[in-house]
Protein backbone atom coordinates (compact mmCIF):
# COMPACT_ATOMS: atom_id res chain seq x y z
CA UNK A 1 0.00 0.00 0.00
CA UNK A 2 2.90 2.24 0.67
CA UNK A 3 4.38 1.54 -2.92
CA UNK A 4 0.97 2.32 -4.28
CA UNK A 5 0.89 5.81 -2.50
CA UNK A 6 4.12 6.88 -3.35
CA UNK A 7 3.64 6.21 -7.20
CA UNK A 8 -0.30 7.51 -6.83
CA UNK A 9 1.39 10.73 -5.22
CA UNK A 10 4.50 10.73 -7.85
CA UNK A 11 1.51 10.05 -10.99
CA UNK A 12 -0.25 13.40 -9.31
CA UNK A 13 2.39 15.74 -8.68
CA UNK A 14 4.56 15.11 -12.04
CA UNK A 15 5.00 18.30 -14.04
CA UNK A 16 3.82 16.82 -17.80
CA UNK A 17 1.13 15.45 -16.10
CA UNK A 18 -0.14 18.57 -14.25
CA UNK A 19 0.29 20.31 -17.76
CA UNK A 20 -1.87 18.10 -19.28
CA UNK A 21 -4.65 17.96 -17.06
CA UNK A 22 -4.70 21.74 -17.25
CA UNK A 23 -4.95 22.09 -20.57
CA UNK A 24 -7.66 19.52 -20.82
CA UNK A 25 -9.92 21.17 -17.67
CA UNK A 26 -9.18 24.25 -19.64
CA UNK A 27 -10.68 22.98 -22.63
CA UNK A 28 -13.25 20.72 -20.28
CA UNK A 29 -14.31 24.32 -18.60
CA UNK A 30 -14.90 26.32 -21.62
CA UNK A 31 -16.34 23.98 -23.58
CA UNK A 32 -19.07 23.35 -20.56
CA UNK A 33 -19.35 27.10 -20.91
CA UNK A 34 -20.05 27.07 -24.29
CA UNK A 35 -22.46 24.28 -24.38
CA UNK A 36 -24.16 25.56 -21.92
CA UNK A 37 -25.24 29.16 -23.74
CA UNK A 38 -25.50 27.65 -26.99
CA UNK A 39 -28.25 25.07 -25.91
CA UNK A 40 -30.08 27.63 -23.75
CA UNK A 41 -30.62 29.40 -26.85
CA UNK A 42 -30.96 26.28 -29.14
CA UNK A 43 -34.15 25.24 -27.20
CA UNK A 44 -36.06 28.68 -27.86
CA UNK A 45 -34.75 28.17 -31.78
CA UNK A 46 -35.53 24.19 -32.05
CA UNK A 47 -39.40 25.14 -31.01
CA UNK A 48 -39.46 27.50 -34.02
CA UNK A 49 -37.72 25.10 -36.16
CA UNK A 50 -40.29 22.98 -35.25
CA UNK A 51 -43.13 24.77 -35.75
CA UNK A 52 -42.21 26.05 -39.09
CA UNK A 53 -41.73 22.59 -40.22
CA UNK A 54 -45.61 21.78 -38.93
CA UNK A 55 -46.49 25.20 -41.22
CA UNK A 56 -44.84 23.53 -43.96
CA UNK A 57 -46.95 20.36 -43.95
CA UNK A 58 -49.89 22.13 -42.89
CA UNK A 59 -49.19 24.15 -46.59
CA UNK A 60 -48.56 21.06 -48.41
CA UNK A 61 -51.28 18.91 -47.17
CA UNK A 62 -53.88 22.60 -47.82
CA UNK A 63 -52.30 22.57 -51.56
CA UNK A 64 -53.06 18.74 -51.90
CA UNK A 65 -56.36 18.65 -50.41
CA UNK A 66 -57.61 21.94 -53.03
CA UNK A 67 -55.77 19.93 -56.09
CA UNK A 68 -57.67 16.80 -54.97
CA UNK A 69 -60.85 18.98 -55.18
CA UNK A 70 -60.12 20.37 -58.12
CA UNK A 71 -59.93 16.77 -59.79
CA UNK A 72 -62.67 15.28 -58.16
CA UNK A 73 -64.96 17.88 -60.19
CA UNK A 74 -64.26 16.39 -63.45
CA UNK A 75 -64.07 12.85 -62.12
CA UNK A 76 -66.07 10.49 -64.23
CA UNK A 77 -66.24 7.63 -62.84
CA UNK A 78 -67.49 6.38 -59.61
CA UNK A 79 -64.83 4.36 -58.65
CA UNK A 80 -62.44 7.61 -59.71
CA UNK A 81 -64.19 9.54 -57.22
CA UNK A 82 -64.06 6.76 -54.45
CA UNK A 83 -60.38 7.00 -54.59
CA UNK A 84 -60.03 10.62 -54.65
CA UNK A 85 -62.52 11.17 -51.74
CA UNK A 86 -60.60 8.89 -49.89
CA UNK A 87 -57.51 10.29 -50.41
CA UNK A 88 -59.09 14.19 -49.68
CA UNK A 89 -60.10 11.90 -46.08
CA UNK A 90 -56.64 11.47 -45.90
CA UNK A 91 -55.06 14.93 -46.22
CA UNK A 92 -58.24 16.57 -44.43
CA UNK A 93 -57.44 14.21 -41.25
CA UNK A 94 -53.81 15.37 -41.24
CA UNK A 95 -54.72 18.76 -42.17
CA UNK A 96 -56.84 19.05 -38.57
CA UNK A 97 -53.67 17.22 -36.64
CA UNK A 98 -50.81 20.14 -38.22
CA UNK A 99 -53.49 22.82 -37.28
CA UNK A 100 -53.92 21.30 -33.60
CA UNK A 101 -49.78 21.08 -33.51
CA UNK A 102 -49.43 24.57 -34.77
CA UNK A 103 -51.59 25.72 -31.78
CA UNK A 104 -50.16 23.38 -28.91
CA UNK A 105 -46.46 24.42 -29.85
CA UNK A 106 -47.41 28.57 -30.07
CA UNK A 107 -48.38 27.41 -26.67
CA UNK A 108 -45.31 26.10 -25.76
CA UNK A 109 -47.29 22.21 -25.20
CA UNK A 110 -44.72 20.52 -26.43
CA UNK A 111 -46.30 16.91 -24.97
CA UNK A 112 -49.23 17.98 -26.95
CA UNK A 113 -47.39 18.29 -30.19
CA UNK A 114 -45.57 14.95 -29.79
CA UNK A 115 -49.28 13.06 -29.28
CA UNK A 116 -50.09 14.44 -31.98
CA UNK A 117 -47.32 13.41 -34.15
CA UNK A 118 -47.72 9.96 -33.47
CA UNK A 119 -51.01 10.39 -34.86
CA UNK A 120 -49.49 11.87 -37.95
CA UNK A 121 -46.75 8.98 -38.18
CA UNK A 122 -49.33 6.45 -37.77
CA UNK A 123 -51.64 7.79 -40.68
CA UNK A 124 -48.86 7.85 -42.59
CA UNK A 125 -47.60 4.85 -41.61
CA UNK A 126 -50.79 2.82 -42.96
CA UNK A 127 -50.47 5.06 -46.09
CA UNK A 128 -47.34 2.75 -46.42
CA UNK A 129 -48.55 -0.27 -45.47
CA UNK A 130 -46.28 -0.07 -42.35
CA UNK A 131 -43.18 -1.03 -44.23
CA UNK A 132 -41.42 2.82 -42.86
CA UNK A 133 -38.65 1.91 -40.53
CA UNK A 134 -38.11 5.55 -39.44
CA UNK A 135 -41.70 6.06 -39.06
CA UNK A 136 -41.88 2.78 -36.81
CA UNK A 137 -38.55 4.00 -34.66
CA UNK A 138 -40.25 7.90 -34.25
CA UNK A 139 -43.03 5.98 -33.15
CA UNK A 140 -41.44 3.29 -30.82
CA UNK A 141 -39.68 6.73 -29.18
CA UNK A 142 -42.75 8.33 -28.72
CA UNK A 143 -44.52 5.52 -26.86
CA UNK A 144 -41.63 5.10 -24.90
CA UNK A 145 -41.63 8.50 -23.53
CA UNK A 146 -45.44 8.29 -23.22
CA UNK A 147 -44.89 4.85 -21.23
CA UNK A 148 -42.69 6.63 -18.53
CA UNK A 149 -44.10 9.59 -18.14
CA UNK A 150 -41.96 11.83 -19.07
CA UNK A 151 -42.29 15.52 -20.81
CA UNK A 152 -40.63 15.28 -24.41
CA UNK A 153 -37.39 17.44 -25.27
CA UNK A 154 -37.96 19.81 -27.88
CA UNK A 155 -35.84 17.77 -29.89
CA UNK A 156 -34.71 13.48 -28.87
CA UNK A 157 -31.08 14.18 -30.92
CA UNK A 158 -30.15 17.04 -29.65
CA UNK A 159 -31.45 16.76 -25.75
CA UNK A 160 -31.05 20.13 -23.83
CA UNK A 161 -31.20 18.84 -20.06
CA UNK A 162 -28.07 17.49 -18.07
CA UNK A 163 -28.61 13.59 -18.64
CA UNK A 164 -29.20 13.46 -22.49
CA UNK A 165 -26.72 16.26 -22.81
CA UNK A 166 -24.00 14.83 -20.99
CA UNK A 167 -23.89 11.37 -23.62
CA UNK A 168 -24.82 13.08 -26.73
CA UNK A 169 -22.23 16.26 -25.92
CA UNK A 170 -19.49 15.34 -23.37
CA UNK A 171 -18.63 11.61 -23.50
CA UNK A 172 -17.72 11.88 -27.50
CA UNK A 173 -15.10 14.39 -26.19
CA UNK A 174 -13.76 12.58 -23.32
CA UNK A 175 -13.54 9.39 -26.06
CA UNK A 176 -12.43 11.57 -29.00
CA UNK A 177 -8.53 10.20 -30.30
CA UNK A 178 -7.28 13.45 -29.36
CA UNK A 179 -8.41 13.11 -25.49
CA UNK A 180 -7.57 9.22 -25.57
CA UNK A 181 -3.97 10.08 -26.54
CA UNK A 182 -3.69 12.56 -23.55
CA UNK A 183 -4.71 10.47 -21.11
CA UNK A 184 -2.67 7.51 -22.03
CA UNK A 185 0.21 10.01 -22.49
CA UNK A 186 0.07 10.50 -18.50
CA UNK A 187 0.90 7.27 -17.43
CA UNK A 188 2.90 6.16 -20.24
CA UNK A 189 5.05 9.07 -19.53
CA UNK A 190 5.48 8.16 -15.80
CA UNK A 191 6.64 4.41 -16.95
CA UNK A 192 9.08 5.42 -19.35
CA UNK A 193 10.59 7.90 -17.50
CA UNK A 194 11.54 5.17 -14.50
CA UNK A 195 14.19 4.47 -17.57
CA UNK A 196 15.34 7.63 -18.72
CA UNK A 197 15.75 8.68 -15.25
CA UNK A 198 17.45 5.73 -14.01
CA UNK A 199 15.12 5.17 -11.52
CA UNK A 200 14.73 1.58 -12.22
CA UNK A 201 18.40 0.76 -12.28
CA UNK A 202 18.16 1.94 -8.33
CA UNK A 203 14.90 0.31 -7.69
CA UNK A 204 16.87 -2.82 -9.20
CA UNK A 205 20.16 -2.42 -6.86
CA UNK A 206 17.93 -1.48 -4.13
CA UNK A 207 16.00 -4.60 -3.89
CA UNK A 208 12.82 -3.13 -4.81
CA UNK A 209 10.89 -5.64 -7.39
CA UNK A 210 10.70 -3.69 -10.53
CA UNK A 211 7.41 -6.17 -11.71
CA UNK A 212 5.32 -5.04 -8.71
CA UNK A 213 6.38 -1.71 -9.39
CA UNK A 214 5.43 -1.81 -12.75
CA UNK A 215 1.78 -3.35 -12.07
CA UNK A 216 2.18 -0.57 -9.69
CA UNK A 217 2.77 2.61 -11.72
CA UNK A 218 0.26 1.64 -14.51
CA UNK A 219 -2.68 1.07 -12.09
CA UNK A 220 -1.89 4.16 -9.74
CA UNK A 221 -1.57 6.00 -13.45
CA UNK A 222 -4.87 4.44 -14.66
CA UNK A 223 -7.06 5.30 -11.63
CA UNK A 224 -5.92 8.74 -10.79
CA UNK A 225 -6.39 9.25 -14.75
CA UNK A 226 -10.09 7.86 -13.84
CA UNK A 227 -10.90 9.78 -10.83
CA UNK A 228 -10.15 12.89 -13.08
CA UNK A 229 -12.43 11.85 -15.40
CA UNK A 230 -15.25 10.97 -12.55
CA UNK A 231 -14.72 14.44 -11.32
CA UNK A 232 -14.69 16.66 -14.87
CA UNK A 233 -18.00 14.75 -15.63
CA UNK A 234 -19.64 15.68 -12.47
CA UNK A 235 -18.79 19.14 -13.26
CA UNK A 236 -20.00 18.99 -16.74
CA UNK A 237 -22.82 17.27 -15.46
CA UNK A 238 -23.79 19.74 -12.74
CA UNK A 239 -23.03 22.86 -14.54
CA UNK A 240 -25.59 21.71 -17.75
CA UNK A 241 -27.84 20.62 -14.99
CA UNK A 242 -28.11 24.34 -13.03
CA UNK A 243 -28.32 26.20 -16.09
CA UNK A 244 -30.60 23.87 -18.74
CA UNK A 245 -32.45 21.19 -15.73
CA UNK A 246 -31.14 17.85 -14.88
CA UNK A 247 -34.29 16.32 -17.19
CA UNK A 248 -35.21 12.32 -16.28
CA UNK A 249 -32.82 9.35 -15.63
CA UNK A 250 -34.72 7.15 -17.85
CA UNK A 251 -35.40 9.47 -20.80
CA UNK A 252 -35.11 7.36 -23.97
CA UNK A 253 -31.30 8.19 -25.26
CA UNK A 254 -32.53 8.17 -28.54
CA UNK A 255 -29.36 6.22 -29.40
CA UNK A 256 -28.21 4.96 -33.27
CA UNK A 257 -25.68 3.35 -35.19
CA UNK A 258 -23.18 4.81 -38.00
CA UNK A 259 -23.21 1.62 -40.67
CA UNK A 260 -21.23 2.43 -44.25
CA UNK A 261 -22.11 6.26 -43.38
CA UNK A 262 -25.32 5.61 -43.08
CA UNK A 263 -27.31 6.61 -39.17
CA UNK A 264 -29.67 4.13 -38.20
CA UNK A 265 -31.97 4.40 -35.21
CA UNK A 266 -30.79 0.92 -33.48
CA UNK A 267 -31.22 1.65 -29.55
CA UNK A 268 -33.97 4.47 -28.91
CA UNK A 269 -34.54 3.02 -25.76
CA UNK A 270 -32.19 2.64 -23.51
CA UNK A 271 -32.04 5.09 -20.18
CA UNK A 272 -30.31 8.35 -20.55
CA UNK A 273 -29.14 7.58 -17.08
CA UNK A 274 -27.76 4.04 -17.84
CA UNK A 275 -25.98 5.17 -21.19
CA UNK A 276 -23.90 8.21 -19.02
CA UNK A 277 -22.81 6.01 -16.11
CA UNK A 278 -22.13 2.98 -18.69
CA UNK A 279 -19.89 5.28 -21.11
CA UNK A 280 -17.72 6.71 -18.14
CA UNK A 281 -17.27 3.47 -16.54
CA UNK A 282 -16.05 2.12 -19.92
CA UNK A 283 -13.25 3.77 -20.53
CA UNK A 284 -11.74 2.77 -17.50
CA UNK A 285 -10.79 -0.56 -19.98
CA UNK A 286 -9.83 2.14 -22.61
CA UNK A 287 -7.27 3.75 -20.46
CA UNK A 288 -6.04 0.34 -19.02
CA UNK A 289 -5.51 -0.87 -22.22
CA UNK A 290 -3.28 1.69 -23.35
CA UNK A 291 -1.21 2.56 -20.41
CA UNK A 292 -0.94 -1.28 -20.65
CA UNK A 293 0.50 -1.12 -24.10
CA UNK A 294 2.89 2.03 -23.15
CA UNK A 295 3.99 -0.47 -20.38
CA UNK A 296 4.70 -2.45 -22.67
CA UNK A 297 6.58 -0.43 -25.28
CA UNK A 298 8.21 1.35 -22.31
CA UNK A 299 9.98 -2.05 -21.56
CA UNK A 300 11.41 -1.89 -24.97
CA UNK A 301 12.25 1.22 -26.16
CA UNK A 302 13.05 3.28 -22.77
CA UNK A 303 12.04 6.93 -23.81
CA UNK A 304 9.03 8.48 -23.02
CA UNK A 305 8.03 10.29 -25.96
CA UNK A 306 8.47 8.20 -28.42
CA UNK A 307 6.32 5.57 -25.79
CA UNK A 308 3.88 8.66 -26.67
CA UNK A 309 4.57 9.02 -30.44
CA UNK A 310 3.64 5.29 -30.70
CA UNK A 311 0.24 5.01 -28.66
CA UNK A 312 -0.49 8.41 -30.81
CA UNK A 313 0.32 6.56 -34.32
CA UNK A 314 -1.83 3.52 -33.19
CA UNK A 315 -4.92 5.56 -32.00
CA UNK A 316 -5.23 8.80 -34.76
CA UNK A 317 -3.75 6.45 -37.51
CA UNK A 318 -6.43 3.99 -36.84
CA UNK A 319 -9.46 6.55 -36.53
CA UNK A 320 -7.88 8.06 -40.07
CA UNK A 321 -8.28 4.76 -41.79
CA UNK A 322 -10.75 2.88 -40.01
CA UNK A 323 -13.64 3.30 -42.53
CA UNK A 324 -11.50 1.77 -45.17
CA UNK A 325 -13.04 -1.20 -46.76
CA UNK A 326 -10.54 -4.16 -45.53
CA UNK A 327 -10.03 -2.22 -41.94
CA UNK A 328 -13.88 -2.61 -41.94
CA UNK A 329 -14.00 -6.42 -42.66
CA UNK A 330 -11.90 -6.90 -39.32
CA UNK A 331 -12.38 -3.95 -37.53
CA UNK A 332 -13.90 -6.60 -34.56
CA UNK A 333 -10.11 -8.18 -33.87
CA UNK A 334 -8.71 -4.40 -34.09
CA UNK A 335 -8.94 -3.26 -30.11
CA UNK A 336 -8.60 0.41 -31.63
CA UNK A 337 -12.32 -0.86 -33.02
CA UNK A 338 -13.64 -0.75 -29.27
CA UNK A 339 -12.72 2.65 -27.78
CA UNK A 340 -15.89 4.98 -28.32
CA UNK A 341 -18.85 3.69 -25.54
CA UNK A 342 -21.15 5.23 -27.84
CA UNK A 343 -21.03 3.47 -30.76
CA UNK A 344 -20.75 0.43 -28.76
CA UNK A 345 -24.35 1.12 -26.81
CA UNK A 346 -25.88 1.64 -30.36
CA UNK A 347 -24.94 -2.04 -31.15
CA UNK A 348 -23.45 -1.75 -34.21
CA UNK A 349 -23.54 -4.42 -36.55
CA UNK A 350 -20.24 -4.03 -37.89
CA UNK A 351 -18.64 -5.44 -34.21
CA UNK A 352 -20.88 -7.84 -32.56
CA UNK A 353 -24.05 -5.78 -32.54
CA UNK A 354 -25.94 -5.74 -29.15
CA UNK A 355 -23.59 -7.61 -27.23
CA UNK A 356 -20.16 -5.32 -28.66
CA UNK A 357 -19.84 -3.39 -25.33
CA UNK A 358 -19.02 -6.61 -23.08
CA UNK A 359 -16.59 -7.99 -26.05
CA UNK A 360 -15.12 -4.51 -25.77
CA UNK A 361 -14.76 -4.41 -22.32
CA UNK A 362 -13.68 -8.35 -22.18
CA UNK A 363 -10.99 -7.89 -24.63
CA UNK A 364 -9.53 -4.73 -23.84
CA UNK A 365 -8.98 -6.26 -20.32
CA UNK A 366 -7.93 -9.71 -21.20
CA UNK A 367 -5.22 -7.87 -24.07
CA UNK A 368 -4.02 -5.31 -20.74
CA UNK A 369 -3.53 -8.53 -18.52
CA UNK A 370 -1.73 -9.72 -21.59
CA UNK A 371 0.76 -7.03 -22.09
CA UNK A 372 1.16 -6.67 -18.86
CA UNK A 373 2.29 -10.23 -18.25
CA UNK A 374 4.48 -9.85 -21.15
CA UNK A 375 5.82 -6.80 -20.21
CA UNK A 376 6.86 -8.91 -16.52
CA UNK A 377 8.16 -11.29 -18.31
CA UNK A 378 10.60 -9.21 -20.37
CA UNK A 379 11.67 -7.24 -16.98
CA UNK A 380 12.32 -10.87 -15.14
CA UNK A 381 14.65 -12.33 -17.98
CA UNK A 382 16.60 -8.71 -18.23
CA UNK A 383 20.45 -8.11 -17.06
CA UNK A 384 21.66 -5.68 -16.18
CA UNK A 385 25.31 -4.90 -16.99
CA UNK A 386 27.48 -5.11 -13.81
CA UNK A 387 30.06 -2.54 -13.29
Amino acid sequence: MKDFKFELKKFILNKKNRYILVLISAIIVGYSTYATISFTSLFSNNTASLLQDVQDNEKSVQDNIKNNEDILKDAKTSAARDQLNDTLNYYKEQNIIYEKQVTALNANHINEYFRLQKKVDQLLLNAENGQDKALKQEIKYITTVQERHLNFEVMASMQSHAFGNFHQQFIPILSSSLFIVLFSSMISILVASGYESKENRFYRFAGIDLRKNLLIKVLSGTLATFAWILLSSIVYFLIIGVVNGFGAWNYPAYLGNVDFMRFTLTNITIANGILDLGSVFYLFFVILFLASLGALISVFVKRSMVVVGVIALFVMGYSMIGKVSWIISIKRFIPFSYFEPLKLFGNPTDLFGRYSLVVGASYLFVLSALFLSISIFVLKNQKIRSV
